[in-house]
C-alpha cells in the first residue's frame, strides 16, 4: 500500500509524456489533413504547409481554450444546488474525494439524465469539473456514489482530462474537415488536381485515402486511449476510497441500467464512467469503454 503513492506519481509522469506525444500527434493529423486538401486542390506544397501548419497549430490553440465550455455545452450540465440534498451530498463526496486525493476541489455539475453516469472534464486540476447525472444521484447509495465519484477523481490526478478534453474537439474537426474535404472533391470532379498530368494523379489519390482514413485513424487511436485509461481510473479511485467493491456495485448497476434517457452528445461520451448510449458488454476498438464484467471483474479481485 505504501508504494502506491509512488505508482500513482509514476502514472502521472506517463500520463504528462503520452499527452504530449498524443498532441503533437492530433496536430500532425490535421495539418496533414489541411496539407491533402492543399495537394488535391493544386496548391504550391510549400504554401499548403506554410497555411495549413499555423492553422492546425491555431486550432489546436482554440480548441484547449473553449474545451471545458464545449463539453458542458455539449453534456447540457448545469451547476449543483447546494440547496438540493441530493446534490448537498454529492458536493460533499467531491471535497471528500479531492481531499483524499491531494487535490483542489473540483466545480460540481449535474446533468439531467435518469441513466446513471457521471464525467470529468478540464485542463488540470485547478479547474476541473465532476458532473454526475440525476440518476447517478437518484440510483446509487453513499457507497457507491462514493466509488463513481473516486473513479472520477483519479481522471483528475492523473491527468487524464486535459488529453480527453483536448483530443475529443480535435478529432471532431479532423472528421468534419475531412468530410468538407470529399465533399469539395466530388463536387469539383477532381479537376484541380488533375491538370499536372498523371504523376499528379498519383499524389492526389494517395492525399484522398489519406483524407478517407485520418478521421478513421484519430478516432480509433482516441478509443483506445479510453479504455486504457479507464481500467487505470477504476483502479486508482479504489485505492482513493479504499473501497473497490463501492465502484464494482456502481457499475453492475450501471450495466443493469440500460440507457434510455441519454443526453447530450454523442462526441463526449468517452469522457463518461460509461457510455451514454450504448454498454460496452464485449472487447472492440470502436468501444469508447472497457467491458463493464471485465471492469467488475478486475474491482472484485482487488
Amino acid at each position: 500500500m505504501e508504494s502506491k503513492p509512488r505508482l500513482i506519481e509514476e502514472h502521472i509522469q506517463k500520463n504528462k509524456r503520452d499527452t504530449v506525444v498524443i498532441c503533437m500527434l492530433m496536430i500532425i493529423l490535421l495539418f496533414s489533413v489541411f496539407f491533402a486538401i492543399g495537394l488535391i486542390l493544386g496548391a504550391p506544397p510549400i504554401l499548403t504547409m506554410m497555411i495549413g501548419l499555423p492553422v492546425a497549430l491555431f486550432y489546436i490553440f482554440i480548441t484547449y481554450s473553449f474545451s471545458i465550455q464545449s463539453v458542458i455545452s455539449a453534456a447540457g450540465a448545469r451547476p449543483a444546488n447546494p440547496q438540493n440534498r441530493e446534490e448537498k451530498l454529492l458536493i460533499y463526496k467531491v471535497e471528500e474525494m479531492a481531499l483524499a486525493a491531494g487535490l483542489p476541489t473540483p466545480k460540481v455539475y449535474v446533468q439531467e439524465s435518469k441513466d446513471i453516469n457521471a464525467f470529468a472534464t478540464g485542463h488540470k486540476p485547478a479547474d476541473a469539473i465532476v458532473c454526475a447525472t440525476t440518476g447517478c444521484l437518484q440510483q446509487l447509495n453513499t457507497e457507491e456514489l462514493e466509488g463513481v465519484i473516486g473513479h472520477e477523481m483519479s481522471h483528475i490526478m492523473n491527468r487524464d482530462i486535459l488529453v480527453m478534453t483536448v483530443t475529443v474537439g480535435v478529432v471532431g474537426a479532423i472528421a468534419l474537415i475531412a468530410e468538407i474535404a470529399i465533399r469539395m472533391l466530388f463536387w469539383s470532379g477532381g479537376s484541380s488536381g488533375n491538370k499536372k498530368g498523371g504523376g499528379n494523379i498519383i499524389v492526389v489519390v494517395i492525399a484522398i485515402i489519406f483524407i478517407i482514413l485520418a478521421p478513421i485513424f484519430s478516432r480509433l487511436t482516441y478509443l483506445a486511449i479510453s479504455r486504457k485509461r479507464e481500467y487505470l481510473a477504476d483502479a486508482d479511485g479504489a485505492y482513493l476510497t479504499r473501497n473497490p467493491l463501492g465502484l464494482a456495485k456502481a457499475l453492475e448497476k450501471i450495466k443493469a441500467d440500460v440507457p434510455d434517457d441519454p443526453k447530450g452528445s454523442k462526441t463526449v461520451a468517452p469522457l463518461y464512467i460509461s457510455n451514454p448510449f450504448k454498454r460496452a458488454l464485449r472487447d472492440s476498438i470502436w468501444s469508447t469503454h472497457p467491458p463493464l464484467d471485465e471492469r467488475i471483474r478486475r474491482l472484485r479481485a482487488m
